[in-house]
């Protein structure tokens, strides 16, 4: 009992006090081994900045804001046609994904 209790809290203590994102944290029982991911931290995102220079590097004229919309940072732009449309950047890398007319 008072090693279940240890391990427990040994556990608690490693999601709580660690700061790397990709921290897992490691319970071993006699008859298992559990790996839990760590969700103490938050994603990490770029700057919304950052998302209007990945669209103009790519000579698209922004008209909008930055916003999330379903896991990536859309841009509201015109395309090469002149035609409105929304440009979809990656939240986590700032790859540009690509253009899209409607969503």
């Amino acid at each position: 009992m008072k090693s279940k209790f240890i391990a427990g809290a040994i556990g608690a203590l490693a999601m709580v006090a660690s700061t790397v994102s990709n921290a897992a944290v490691v319970i071993e029982k006699k008859h298992k081994v559990i790996v839990a991911p760590n969700r103490a931290v938050a994603a990490r995102y770029i700057d919304r900045g950052r998302v209007l220079e990945v669209v103009k590097a790519r000579n698209i004229r922004v008209v909008g804001a930055p916003y999330m919309y379903r896991g990536y940072y859309v841009v509201k732009c015109v395309n090469r046609f002149g035609r409105t449309a929304f440009c979809k950047v990656n939240p986590r890398t700032g790859a540009f994904i690509g253009v899209s007319v409607r969503l």
